[in-house]
């Protein structure tokens, strides 16, 4: 059985920032928010691929779809983001290549694609795979056939790289634990308690449009991933030592030989002053600390739950929702810690 540790302070960010800035309608700034990250990844990953093919276009498949794809989100970012998104491709492009070189791979690439459409990545390689396991955002084939995964991550500044972001049907059917349903009990209640429209779409321009409706959405979203959170706390701490690290290693880290192979690849800095670095997943120093370390848990903030190895944090298992809080989809990050 896993050791417990103390609860530290809970904190909501979302709602603080919301509070702080004074909205008197959040929609626009929220409609913001989720839309950034998303963007400026989404540059990221094509000029990964662009810069691994030597800065053309030349190889990179299905170009036109990703070339308008680039330019659409060009003009949807700040100058300054996309500057950033490009300088911190071009040195992760150095980075992946040296790495290459160095782990087995021959020649230059010669093909790119961009993984982001449902199907492209099992079309390219020419047998199925779960994107759930394999989160291949550029995919690179080398001229010696070999096929290199890129799972891509930029950011302003340093920091380690992510783990699986398993969904919650996945850990229910893992664990035999009833998480989805808890999670639609409630969500329900809250629909009826403040008469929310049913479907999501509507319930979250509802929500959107009435900032006091939204406080208490807020609040019972809060509620819910506390309750979520403290129900796999539960489950995780029964568990023996042998199944939990079972259950970390299998969907939360990547332990396994993925197919096609991948590698994590982040990209820091901005302004200017850029870096990049890589994590290959089988042989992530966290996994071998796992496996001589007695593991221990300890609930973080209102939503998380710490995994250490000895004294050495692991990883967060954080539940978070989409966009807004009880009207759009839960979801389960596996975060650096």
């Amino acid at each position: 059985m896993p050791i417990e540790r103390s609860m530290e302070t809970m904190n909501n960010e979302q709602l603080r920032m919301l509070e702080l800035a004074g909205f008197t309608n959040p929609k626009d700034i929220m409609i913001i928010l989720e839309s950034r990250n998303t963007l400026g990844a989404d540059i990221n990953e094509i000029l990964l691929g662009y810069y691994c093919l030597g800065g053309t276009w030349a190889g990179f498949q299905d170009s036109s779809t990703a070339k308008k794809q680039l330019k659409d989100r060009q003009g949807s970012v700040e100058s300054s983001e996309y500057v950033d998104q490009d300088g911190r491709a071009r040195v992760m492009a150095d980075k992946v290549l040296s790495w290459a070189s160095s782990n087995g791979y021959s020649g230059r690439v010669k093909k790119v694609w961009w993984t982001a459409r449902p199907g492209v990545l099992s079309k390219a390689v020419g047998f199925a795979v779960n994107s759930r396991e394999n989160p291949t955002d550029t995919l690179l084939q080398f001229t010696d056939g070999k096929f290199l995964g890129l799972s891509a991550k930029s950011t302003k500044g340093g920091g380690d790289i992510g783990f699986k972001n398993p969904g919650i049907g996945t850990l229910d059917s893992a664990l035999n634990i009833n998480l989805s349903k808890i999670a639609q009990d409630e969500i329900n209640s809250t629909i009826e308690s403040l008469d929310l429209p049913k479907s999501s779409k509507a319930r979250k321009e509802y929500i959107r449009s009435n900032p006091e409706i939204q406080k208490a959405t807020i609040s019972a979203g809060v509620g819910l991933l506390s309750l979520l959170r403290d129900k796999l706390f539960v489950k995780l701490y029964k568990m023996t030592h042998e199944d939990l690290l079972d259950h970390l290693l299998n969907h939360w880290m990547d332990a396994k030989i993925p197919n096609p192979y991948y590698i994590k690849v982040t990209g820091h800095g901005r302004n200017g002053n850029y870096s990049a670095t890589i994590l290959d997943p089988t042989k992530n120093p966290k996994v071998k600390a796992l496996g001589v370390e007695d593991i221990s848990l300890e609930k973080v903030g209102n939503e998380s739950i710490g995994i250490y190895a000895g004294n050495k944090k692991i990883m967060k298992m954080r539940f978070k929702f989409e966009s807004e809080k009880m009207a759009s989809s839960i979801k389960l990050s596996g975060d650096p810690w």
